[in-house]
Order: structure tokens, then sequence, then C-alpha cells
């Protein structure tokens, strides 16, 4: 059974991203949550620019940093 992660980016601003990551398996071909939903808060400083980088694909990075960039 594969673990498959959903990444959702809520409320973008140019100050601010929630990070919501929701964990799914395929049942009966029907994709089912496992576990609660995390969600992380950052704010637009160098600091949680950093932690992004690491642990979002470049994609999620990427869409986050055309809106943080002035």
């Amino acid at each position: 059974m594969e673990i498959k992660e959903k990444i959702t980016l809520d409320m973008l601003t140019k100050d601010s991203v929630s990070v919501l990551r929701q964990k799914f398996i395929t049942l009966n071909g029907e994709d089912v949550q496992v576990g609660g939903n995390v969600r992380n808060d950052f704010t637009n400083c160098e600091d949680d620019r950093k932690i992004l980088k690491e642990q979002l694909s470049e994609d999620y990075y990427n869409a986050v940093m055309a809106v943080w960039e002035v």
C-alpha cells in the first residue's frame, strides 16, 4: 500500500503562507485520508524561506517565491 502526500498552499499572500499536508492511501479504488491534517505557517522572512526550500519540492517552493518576490 502506497501512501501519497497531498500538499496545499493555503492562504498564500505576499507576507505569509500556510502549508497543509495530508496523507492518503487508495482503498477499493478511493483515496482515504490516513492521519490528521498537518498545517505549518510561514512568514516571508529569510529563516522561513530557508525552511520552505528544505521542506517543499521545487515546484511548490517556486510558487511561493513567485508571490513573495517583489
